[in-house]
């Protein structure tokens, strides 16, 4: 079931939702959940769950990724994956031809068989993906970040930003960069952020980011440049 509308797949019609796989908590809200961003456009999160790792097929370069890993970091991996495949399920209803792999140069997130884009980010015990048709969207980026004091102040000094509101422009800040393919190297402080726009300092590409409720207790962020964008 898609939730275009925003609403959290919580309560009585989880049973019929996207969501519903056994063993998955449903009972603490929100501990799985679905939003528009724009058209054609989700987020959605979830705790890391085995029930959702159960249900991932790794691509090539995924089961290589995974090889070794601890316990918790495969089934967070995992539910990351999981969660994009009941994006992809809304935005192309009825298809079972795509498949979620990570990219052998640089383990970006690449979707094949649907015209889609990708992205994940993990913070303290929560996944959160993102997808979007490219017929809406040519670059996607997520970040997620625990609301913790100790992180806000850390993040505003390297920001050099006021506490409040700090965890809300770094997660913008890394969405842009993620949408950017800019690697974790990259310097937070070149990022302008203006009015609903982002930009990487010396580049001419504007990116959109949007305010977004997701999972409580968590700062999320999301950038995209529009498709057609030059």
């Amino acid at each position: 079931m898609s939730t275009g509308n925003g609403d959290d797949l919580v309560g009585e019609s989880v049973t019929r939702s996207l969501w519903a796989f056994p063993g998955v908590d449903l009972g603490v809200r929100p501990t799985v959940a679905q939003r528009a961003v724009a058209e054609r456009i989700l987020l959605g999160w979830a705790a890391p769950s085995d029930a959702l790792a159960r249900e991932v097929n790794p691509g090539t370069v995924d089961a290589q990724l995974i090889v070794g890993l601890a316990v918790e970091r495969r089934r967070e991996f995992l539910t990351g994956r999981a969660i994009l495949g009941r994006l992809l399920e809304s935005l192309f209803p009825g298809s079972v031809a795509w498949a979620v792999d990570a990219a052998s140069e640089d383990g970006t997130v690449v979707v094949r068989g649907v015209p889609a884009l990708a992205s994940v980010a993990y913070a303290d015990g929560m996944v959160v993906a993102m997808a979007a048709a490219t017929s809406q969207a040519s670059r996607i980026g997520v970040e997620l970040e625990r609301n913790d004091p100790v992180r806000a102040a850390s993040v505003a000094k390297e920001l050099g930003v006021p506490v409040d509101g700090a965890l809300r422009r770094w997660v913008h800040v890394q969405a842009v960069l993620r949408a950017g393919r800019h690697g974790r190297r990259a310097d937070p402080g070149l990022v302008r952020i203006g009015a609903g726009t982002g930009r990487v300092e010396g580049s001419s590409t504007d990116y959109r980011i949007a305010e977004v409720e997701g999972p409580s207790g968590y700062a999320a962020g999301v950038a995209w440049r529009p498709a057609g964008r030059a």
